[in-house]
């Protein structure tokens, strides 16, 4: 009876679980990564597209480099397409081929998801040492979203190639052009119908202009389909922004699709490596069944996002429209070629992925009657498998995102790729700094800076020594700590501060005293009104106009501020208040290389690098682990009005302008300029979506060299609903203050301060719940001009891989910034 019972059971479970085995060929990849047997599933064809499952697979990553390498020393592949920016490739490879940047440069032109891997820099390293050997390998991309090179490069090569074409436009159509192309300043567009057919009516205009040009270079097809390619991107955004129904990314998707055929049809002789995600090298996507199965892992995976993030917007069933009405590029590209594409997938049994620096997530274990079980039973880490496109049977497979889905695998891809356990990937490597940690004898000064006739505090005054010319800045309250080093105790210190008289005392009387305490009051000092020995403009002796000296202010950068590589070493402190109490305090000393100089461009971050040489934490807050952080010491360059061209210096149409009064700033004479932007938005002030309601502030020019010495804007934001909280509403208010000095004749960025401030409201009764701050505050240490370092690691990647000792000897012996004793934030008011 036992017996009988035994052979039912196990009868029962071979029928409950039995699996239709998968109709294909294998091929086993051994430890030497042996790929011989792509000579034969590969053959002759134009194109492979090696995809991933999703965009933090490690294994996958490091699986692709090798196969990049052995197609192209095996098969003659000799061109590598990313999912990234059409332009940024283009620009980016034509900088590297004419050595006019090293092979860095793409890492600004693929999207960080891969940049930043230890996979992608191996991938690098590997096509530079080809280079070298007279192998040259392209790096291309073929998506129509684009990156930081785009933005800082592309209306330059714009206007010129229209200029060399003897072609001009009316300022307002090359206006239009750039806000949406480069500032994706679309709001109005979207919900304006007048403004939406002026800017299509300004890419007809454009395009009639490409399609008059004969005898069209190869700059020029390239320029043209960058162009379309934007028009796209373009559309697709509006189209976002009007909530129009639109299937996954279909519209993106198609303009990939016609960006790779038009590369392949421009590079007729390349043999073509894709990479990027496998829903988008897909084909026939409507031969996926959504089963309650499915369902369960996508509930799964939504639970173990919360437990990451603390949110999910994965509603019940939501899977099941997920590919809806889907037409992937791999589709169109099957279409246009035919056999001369094949397509590979990836997948895992086990493991972990997640993007790079991020908290990874588990892979869940698919189902027993799916692909990976089938070939995670075969005993072996890696197998290559090529479907049979005749087998009508359809199996659970986790190529796409790591959810299994059912379909019939053969006819939406060629061949699976399966690694038994995935991981995420590792970080890629900068080399180290060099950190001085000598120690000297200080005398530390406390000082505090008020009005002489009133004793009113004078905010963010200058303090710095006469020799050597180093700084720091007083916070709000006037109050300030100066630690000086044993060499200076014979210098000079200067206190300076916008409209007051500059002030001198000699350290030694200071020290002499045995006290380090100081109180220093400033004599206010204002011209009234314009003075009459100011600049003019004509033998009529005409005042310049404040549009006059911003123009100036302008066209003098190149004369006032360094051109070249230079290294700038900063204080940073950033911090989160709420209810007026800090909850995240954070202070580093980063040193900086720009690579550029003090040019404006789009976006600042794309020339800066840096690493971080001591870092101090106070406070962190772990709830908002995406705000206070170091990383925001990047973004505080692209708010400079020197730097960065999304502010009234730049975009001075924009704004309404008038000259206020003539002020003294370290003995110099200052114009004061207040300006109001009349069309605030993404183009004119740098900030997006939500959109900007008002921008305003204060440009104070030195009147005799136009420099701007000081920088005050506020922005105020509309309010918008907070993601994933739908009861509350949020409006974002940002106040900056940027100051300039020089050093060696050239002016450069001395101090800023860059206060953000939310407001939460109650959508029901629109009562104010909380207002929260966060302050960051950036202080120049010293400039270098000579044997500058070059630093590779790029700001935004400064917290990226790091391990720094805190050094509590050295924060005890150098006090920069004081704590202010509440955020003002009255220019806003």
């Amino acid at each position: 009876m036992k017996i009988f019972t035994t052979v039912l059971i196990s009868l029962f479970y071979n029928l409950a679980f039995s699996q239709t085995p998968i109709e294909g060929k294998s091929f086993i990849i051994n430890n030497k990564n042996d790929y011989s047997f792509l000579e034969n599933v590969i053959k002759s064809k134009k194109i492979v597209l090696l995809g991933e499952q999703s965009h933090g697979d490690g294994a996958t990553f490091d699986e692709k480099v090798e196969i990049v390498k052995y197609l192209h020393e095996k098969m003659g592949y000799n061109t590598i397409v990313f999912e990234s920016g059409f332009y940024d490739h283009y620009k980016a490879f034509e900088m590297y081929s004419k050595s006019k940047s090293d092979i860095s440069v793409f890492s600004e032109a693929v999207f960080g998801i891969w940049s930043d891997t230890k996979a992608f820099q191996n991938l690098m390293n590997y096509v530079d040492e080809r280079a070298k050997q007279n192998d040259p390998i392209k790096i291309l991309g073929f998506d129509s979203q684009e990156g930081s090179i785009f933005k800082n490069h592309f209306m330059d090569d714009f206007i010129k190639l229209f200029e060399n074409r003897k072609i001009t436009f009316p300022e307002n159509v090359i206006t239009s052009i750039e806000k949406s192309f480069v500032s994706r300043d679309l709001e109005d567009v979207a919900s304006n119908k007048k403004d939406s057919l002026e800017l299509y009516k300004n890419f007809d205009l454009i395009m009639d202009s490409f399609n008059k040009i004969e005898n069209v270079n190869f700059d020029e097809k390239i320029m043209k389909q960058v162009f379309v390619s934007k028009i796209a991107d373009v559309s697709f955004d509006i189209m976002q922004l009007q909530k129009q129904k639109i299937a996954v990314q279909n519209p993106r998707d198609e303009q990939m699709a016609k960006n790779l055929i038009f590369l392949s049809e421009i590079y007729p002789n390349d043999k073509m490596i894709c990479w990027g995600a496998s829903y988008h090298f897909s084909k026939n996507i409507n031969q996926i069944e959504y089963t309650d199965e499915t369902e369960d892992y996508f509930k799964q995976y939504a639970s173990n996002e919360i437990k990451n993030t603390g949110y999910s917007d994965y509603k019940t069933g939501d899977g099941s429209k997920l590919l809806e009405g889907a037409i992937p590029m791999g589709e169109l590209l099957k279409k246009h070629f035919g056999e001369q594409i094949y397509s590979i997938a990836f997948s895992s049994f086990e493991g972990q992925y997640g993007i790079v620096d991020e908290k990874p997530f588990p892979i869940l274990q698919p189902p027993f009657n799916s692909i990976e079980q089938q070939l995670y039973d075969k005993a072996t880490s890696k197998t290559f498998f090529e479907f049979n496109k005749n087998d009508n049977n359809s199996y659970y497979c986790s190529a796409l995102g790591n959810i299994p889905f059912k379909a019939k695998w053969g006819f939406i891809f060629d061949g699976l790729l399966f690694i038994k356990k995935s991981y995420q990937p590792e970080i890629r490597s900068y080399p180290k700094p060099v950190i001085n940690n000598s120690k000297e004898e200080v005398f530390s000064i406390v000082g505090k800076i008020t009005d002489s006739k009133n004793r009113k505090v004078i905010p963010n005054a200058e303090v710095s020594l006469v020799k050597t010319k180093r700084s720091i800045v007083a916070n709000k309250d006037g109050a300030f700590s100066f630690t000086i080093q044993k060499k200076d105790f014979q210098d000079k210190l200067i206190i300076s501060a916008m409209g007051y008289a500059t002030d001198t005392i000699n350290i030694s009387s200071i020290i002499s005293t045995n006290k380090n305490q100081i109180n220093i009051r400033l004599r206010s000092h204002k011209f009234e009104g314009i003075i009459l020995d100011e600049v003019v403009v004509n033998s009529a002796r005409k005042s310049l106009t404040a549009e006059d000296i911003v123009t100036k202010a302008r066209n003098n950068i190149e004369l006032n501020y360094y051109q070249d590589p230079n290294n700038q070493k900063f204080y940073f402190r950033t911090q989160i208040i709420k209810k007026n109490k800090i909850t995240s305090n954070i202070e580093a000393v980063i040193n900086t290389y720009n690579s550029n100089g003090m040019k404006g461009v789009n976006t600042p971050d794309e020339g800066l690098y840096g690493e971080i040489q001591q870092m101090h934490t106070l406070a962190e807050d772990n709830i908002n682990n995406q705000y206070g952080k170091i990383t925001n010491f990047a973004f505080i360059f692209d708010r400079d009005v020197i730097l960065s061209k999304s502010n009234v210096l730049y975009k001075t149409s924009s704004y309404n302008l008038k000259k206020e009064e003539v002020l003294l700033y370290n003995d110099r004479k200052v114009y004061k300029i207040s300006f109001v932007n009349n069309s605030p938005g993404s183009y004119s002030t740098g900030y997006g979506y939500p959109a900007p309601k008002k921008s305003s502030g204060i440009l104070y020019i030195d009147t005799e060299t136009f420099a701007v010495l000081k920088y005050e804007h506020c922005v105020v934001r509309e309010p918008s609903e907070i993601k994933n909280q739908k009861d509350k509403m949020a409006q974002k208010l940002h106040k900056i203050i940027f100051t300039y000095k020089t050093h060696e004749g050239k002016y450069f960025i001395n101090y800023c301060n860059v206060i953000n401030k939310s407001i939460i409201t109650s959508i029901a009764d629109n009562v104010i719940l909380s207002e929260n701050f966060l302050v960051n505050n950036v202080m120049s240490i010293n400039v270098k001009y000579s044997n500058v370092e070059k630093i590779e690691r790029p700001l935004q990647k400064i917290n990226q891989n790091i391990t720094l000792k805190e050094d509590s000897e050295f924060w005890n012996n150098n006090n920069f910034i004081l704590q202010d004793d509440k955020v003002i934030f009255d220019l806003c008011d």
